[in-house]
């Protein structure tokens, strides 16, 4: 039996090689998006090896007012309360790069004090730095290529600061690009800026720590505390558990893995058609061959065997290499991007569930489908085979009879050609729908990525301004005024604020966001609508499906020991959907301090001169109380923008790997194809046509079959593209994707790839012109 898989390889070998080819794309693709989705998995691993807090919250009550609240509760095995110095904003530049970066959002301690975690490991660390030392996270270092020993400059409010990183380390609770960033100083750092917080009349704000493993829900827990603290209506709390970090860290990393997986599914299912279909093909090829192995004593069952062998032992080196260049790849793309995203170092190790999952399931696929392909000569006679072949006679109907038919000879054969091979045209219709498919759906994910990210960026983050103005005043009567001269800047066609707080609604906690101009706000509404009046809210997806609740009903809202009953207006989505939306009046009236750190504009037919040349205007105005301004949309198109550039990035590398195994795909087509129609060409050139209108007719038999397949899987990737999207961040609270559709791109895809069908057709036919009439009826 080895003779007959060498003699199959021998003959097959350009056919086997194609194959190889997509094996590997699809395995590097799955253990890939596999590998991705291990980061929920990861984290936990980081928890319990750091010990990190069940949760924390920020206030500027008093330490003597902590105490209070935080000693008699039973459910709290311990806890740490810390200073720090919180940055809004800060202008960041470093040794590495000296152009300017606006950051906020900075929580300082001080090094040696607690930071939530039992034990902080560093990744880099370098106590021979002298003079001001800064230790930063990891997520800020690969953001701004940091490494131990490279200067950083900070202009805050404060004043200007030069430091030296003396340390990275990982942070799973302060260290993403959803949450704030943890920065440690070292003694002397740390008190010089606190004495300059405090000059500056900043109200000092501590941390708190919460270990509660006996507790059986932190949550709960943890609002009761926020509560007692938010009973006293001047105190500033906030705070969130390790639960909601662990999501905001890896939602992201999700998605991508979702994507990575859905495109892998989608070439195996390319693959194994082609498996079923050239197997077929080759049975009818090698007919007579069969006959003879069977004549001479091989039975069926080793006949099958080897033919399903072939295709399995590529399988196997196929996934072997896919999962070697995951492992290779992977740790690259992580250190590239992948961090950034997500603050999580990946572990570079063996992983003994994923890889040999995928392996043994790769080879259980081709081993099924390659022997289920075998069965039609599972009762063939080895006469019936050396005398008939599968079929003794053609009963197939003479479509476009020469005789009768008028038109171009080429065109009427190859017409003639396309007719009578319906399986084959059942086969290049479901292959090249899967085509185009995947063709328009990641054209449509690359415009919505790189082109027009407004829609995405929304579904991502939520409501996304053109600019930020930070104010010195935040209180809610100095926001109110800010708006009211801002508004009347040239070129200003929205101006409104957004703040939020902690809130708990049915024993759970939510982010109430509070704003001054609902219908300005894009909060992603995908029922009902958004709310007007001070009694009214927008629920987002997550919150409303554990309240059992929907636009038209009611739910009480509690903030320390205020309560208020509120109606339902709206349901909205987004990956940040644990969110309750509610005007500031409505807010104030349970007791909540509005105030806004800034404020949101949108530019009229904004660009990024246009935003710059507006909050030029507004920083020059003195009467606004304008302590800094922020050109928010070229942040968002930018590579700074690390969610969306990240899934940007995948979607590139996707439509690469696509386009590469669509070249796979339609070169194993039109191979398989020609070696079907041998004995045909041979003939038509043994009676006078020309390589050339041989090629031609090949290339226009297969035309009818995929401008229809081109077409149908165009608009399928039209029409599922939202629906695929909504079942993919399903989990993530997106309830009804509503990215941007463009019809142009059916067209554009639908003649792509039928063009490039028939150039690869023609191009890759080119082997007749080598070879005479004789040659091709004998092989």
């Amino acid at each position: 039996m080895v003779k007959l898989i060498k003699s199959g390889f021998h003959k097959d070998r350009t056919i086997m090689s194609v194959f190889l080819m997509i094996i590997i794309i699809a395995t590097f693709l799955l253990h890939s998006g596999l590998f991705a989705s291990m980061y929920p998995k990861l984290y936990d691993e980081y928890a319990r090896s750091g010990g990190i807090a069940d949760y924390l919250f920020m206030t500027n009550a008093n330490a003597e007012d902590i105490e209070s609240v935080l000693s008699p509760k039973n459910d709290i095995d311990s806890y740490s309360v810390q200073d720090l110095v919180y940055l809004n904003t800060l202008k960041l530049t470093t040794s590495k790069c000296s152009k300017e970066k606006k950051d906020s959002s900075w929580i300082i301690q001080r090094f040696g004090d607690n930071i939530g975690y039992d034990r902080l490991d560093f990744m880099k660390r370098d106590d021979s730095v002298s003079g001001r030392r800064i230790y930063i996270n990891a997520y800020t270092a690969i953001s701004n290529d940091l490494c131990t020993g490279d200067k950083m400059y900070l202009d805050t409010e404060f004043g200007r600061y030069e430091y030296t990183v003396a340390g990275i380390y990982q942070h799973l609770l302060l260290g993403n690009t959803y949450s704030y960033i943890s920065v440690l100083l070292d003694d002397e750092s740390f008190a010089e800026l606190s004495e300059a917080q405090q000059r500056s009349g900043g109200t000092p704000i501590r941390v708190a720590y919460i270990n509660a493993d006996k507790c059986e829900d932190i949550d709960k827990s943890m609002q009761q505390v926020l509560n007692s603290l938010q009973n006293n209506v001047e105190v500033y709390v906030e705070g969130f558990s390790v639960r909601l970090c662990k999501d905001s860290y890896t939602v992201i990393v999700n998605i991508l893995a979702g994507f990575m997986a859905v495109f892998a599914l989608i070439i195996m299912a390319i693959c194994i058609i082609m498996i079923i279909f050239t197997i077929n093909n080759n049975i009818s090829r090698d007919i007579v061959n069969i006959g003879a192995l069977r004549a001479v004593g091989y039975t069926v069952g080793q006949i099958r065997a080897a033919l399903t062998a072939e295709y399995v032992i590529i399988g196997a080196v196929g996934s072997a290499v896919g999962i070697a260049l995951s492992y290779l790849v992977f740790p690259a793309a992580e250190k590239m991007f992948i961090r950034e995203i997500c603050g999580i170092v990946w572990k570079k190790r063996f992983y003994p569930v994923i890889t040999p999952g995928v392996l043994v399931g790769m080879l259980a696929v081709m081993m099924c489908v390659s022997y289920f392909s075998t069965r039609k000569i599972k009762k063939l006679h080895p006469a019936t085979a050396l005398r008939f072949g599968l079929k003794s006679n053609s009963f197939k109907k003479n479509h476009f009879p020469l005789s009768e038919t008028k038109g171009e000879l080429n065109i009427l054969l190859a017409l003639k050609s396309s007719m009578q091979n319906m399986g084959q045209n059942i086969t290049v219709f479901f292959i090249i729908t899967a085509v185009a498919f995947v063709a328009v759906f990641s054209g449509l994910l690359f415009y919505n990525t790189k082109v027009d990210i407004t829609n995405f960026q929304r579904m991502i983050q939520g409501d996304a301004p053109d600019a930020y103005i930070y104010l010195e005043d935040t209180s809610f009567e100095a926001s109110y005024k800010a708006i009211d001269k801002i508004k009347n800047v040239n070129g200003i066609s929205q101006v409104y604020g957004l703040g939020w707080t902690t809130a708990s609604v049915g024993g759970g906690d939510v982010d109430l966001l509070y704003v001054t101009e609902p219908e300005y706000v894009y909060c992603g509404v995908y029922e009902g609508e958004i709310m007007r009046r001070d009694n009214e809210v927008v629920v987002g997806s997550t919150v409303a499906e554990r309240l059992g609740v929907g636009v038209g009903d009611e739910i009480v809202i509690e903030y320390g020991d205020e309560s208020g009953r509120y109606l339902i207006t709206g349901l909205q989505q987004s990956m940040l959907s644990n969110r309750i939306y509610i005007t500031d009046k409505g807010a104030q009236a349970i007791g909540v301090n509005t105030t806004y750190d800034y404020l949101r504009a949108r530019v009229t037919d904004a660009t990024d001169k246009k935003v710059d040349i507006v909050l030029s205007t507004i920083k020059e105005m003195d009467d606004c109380g304008v302590s800094d301004v922020k050109n928010y949309y070229r942040h968002v198109r930018s590579n700074e923008n690390t969610p969306v550039y990240a899934v940007g990035f995948i979607v590139l590398v996707m439509i690469i790997l696509s386009v590469a195994t669509v070249l796979f795909v339609i070169r194993l087509l039109l191979k398989t194809v020609f070696i079907k129609k041998e004995r045909e060409f041979g003939i038509k050139k043994a009676v006078g046509f020309t390589s050339t209108q041989l090629r031609c007719q090949l290339s226009l038999s297969l035309m009818p079959t995929t401008i229809i397949a081109a077409v149908s899987g165009s608009v399928l990737g039209y029409l599922l593209l939202n629906p695929l999207f909504t079942l993919i961040l399903g989990g993530y609270g997106i309830r009804n994707a509503n990215l941007l559709l463009r019809p142009l791109m059916i067209l554009i895809t639908a003649a792509a790839v039928t063009v490039m069908v028939f150039v690869f057709c023609f191009v890759m036919s080119g082997r007749m012109k080598k070879l005479s009439a004789y040659k091709l009826i004998q092989e």
